[in-house]
């Protein structure tokens, strides 16, 4: 890195890491994947009843507070209303905000990334074609074959993008437009959200904490 630290650095829940990069990186915006930490919310209150609620409610402080004050107070009642403030997860998460909370951070450039999955993605795909016990040999011979598989893939997807063409679903000039820019497998993603709203009402639904409003999208489709 030509002796400069990095700005940002990325990671999973790691307290080595949190304590290495405050010592060594002090200038660099160290962050948490958002991601990790989402994902633990069940093992680590399911002894809870109520605790798919609770999973709501705490998902809901986490992506709807618009300022760091009210994610404080949101933070607070959140634990109050569901007798959770003698929980150490919960209050070393607290404790941590400023490094996974978006809101304390999204001022700071992450060219869109909030967690590690893409690289887990990656290790994923490699680990099709490798092992912890193949050798420096083998190593290279299967990456040469994991890309040339990739490579593979993506002309026939490539070849298929410029043959075939999937139909619109609904008369949106938007979609159609979607349509000619993306990709099959991209459009496909969009095209799944076009159908969604296009045959669904709407349910406002006040929150139990006080802090918003929530949209319920009841899909009749």
């Amino acid at each position: 890195m030509g002796g400069n630290a990095p700005k940002r650095f990325l990671t999973d829940q790691c307290a080595s890491m949190k304590r290495a990069l405050e010592a060594c990186m002090p200038t660099t915006v160290h962050r948490w994947c958002i991601w990790h930490i989402m994902k633990k919310i069940p093992s680590k209150l399911n002894r809870y009843k109520g605790h798919a609620d609770i999973e709501q409610e705490m998902s809901q402080v986490v992506w709807n507070s618009h300022s760091k004050d009210s994610f404080d107070r949101n933070w607070n009642d959140f634990l109050l209303n569901f007798g959770l403030a003698d929980n150490k997860w919960l209050s070393d998460l607290y404790e941590d905000r400023h490094i996974w909370v978006p809101i304390y951070l999204d001022h700071h450039f992450w060219a869109g990334m909030r967690s590690t999955q893409r690289s887990e993605s990656m290790h994923s795909f490699f680990n099709k074609y490798i092992t912890r016990n193949s050798s420096l040999i083998q190593f290279v011979k299967q990456y040469d074959n994991c890309l040339g598989s990739r490579e593979q893939a993506e002309r026939e997807l490539d070849a298929a993008d410029f043959h075939t063409l999937i139909p619109c679903a609904t008369k949106s000039c938007i979609e159609a437009q979607f349509q000619d820019a993306y990709t099959h497998a991209k459009f496909r993603e969009v095209q799944a959200q076009f159908r969604g709203k296009a045959n669904c009402i709407t349910r406002l639904k006040n929150s139990a904490l006080g802090y918003g409003k929530k949209y319920t999208w009841n899909r009749s489709c």
